[in-house]
């Protein structure tokens, strides 16, 4: 098939690929979100456990295995109902799991909490009230060593988070965008299927398209419904014929 063949199917049913495309559009517009968030970071220091020598012959392993501990530990239902609790907060702590994110700096004892939310007060709330709760809920199972010079506790509260003024950027454009060249591409796709099934032949072209064979002639039919456009012949002549 040329191109030109090509171009002649997709015009012959362009209504198609417009509606398909626009309904993927008001979907993507749909789905995205254009609700405003912010997102507050404290930051906790990991300290060097007592006996961290014991768990492992490398001190920089044992310190990353407990970096990743506490991150669970952090986005956790437990320290999230402790945090809510303290702010006296009417949210579902399961919901401050979800959007909290603990991530560690790489070769490095600091952990990042960040708590997106609609209201950037709430964020920082939030953020410091996780820190402080699993600060000191991690003391209780770690005890250090308070008049040691050098911060021997497990965790303690290294940055505590400011007010974010900024909001994060929101997926809307990208999400109308996909969801637009999903529905173009899947309205060309329809196109093409439909006349692959479609065997009727309407025009010569559909005949040397769908046969590949040539067409020699054409006998044009009378009347209006004239497969291949014959045009019914003019009203002196059918009342001569008549006559």
């Amino acid at each position: 098939m040329e191109l030109r063949q090509y171009l002649s199917v997709l015009r012959s049913r362009l209504w198609l690929v417009l509606v398909t495309t626009l309904l993927a559009a008001g979907v993507g517009i749909t789905l995205s979100s254009e609700t405003l968030s912010y997102a507050a970071r404290s930051t906790i220091y990991v300290g060097s456990l007592p006996n961290a020598a014991d768990i492992s012959s490398d001190r920089l392993a044992a310190i990353d295995r407990i970096v990743l501990t506490f991150s669970k530990m952090i986005d956790s239902v437990p320290v999230a109902a402790e945090a809510v609790e303290a702010l006296n907060l009417d949210v579902d702590p399961e919901d401050v799991v979800q959007a909290t994110e603990v991530s560690p700096e790489p070769a490095t004892q600091l952990l990042y909490i960040e708590v997106t939310d609609r209201d950037p007060s709430v964020a920082q709330s939030l953020s410091n009230a996780l820190a402080e709760a699993f600060v000191e809920t991690v003391q209780e199972f770690e005890p250090g060593d308070p008049e040691s010079t050098v911060p021997r506790f497990p965790a303690k509260v290294y940055e505590r988070a400011t007010l974010p003024v900024e909001p994060e950027p929101t997926d809307q454009i990208r999400t109308i965008l996909l969801a637009t060249l999903f529905g173009l591409v899947a309205g060309v796709a329809l196109v093409f299927l439909l006349d692959y099934l479609d065997v009727s032949l309407r025009t010569a072209a559909d005949v040397e398209r769908k046969l590949e064979l040539p067409v020699l002639g054409v006998i044009p039919a009378l009347g209006a419904e004239a497969p291949f456009g014959g045009r019914p012949p003019p009203a002196t002549e059918r009342r001569k014929g008549a006559g």
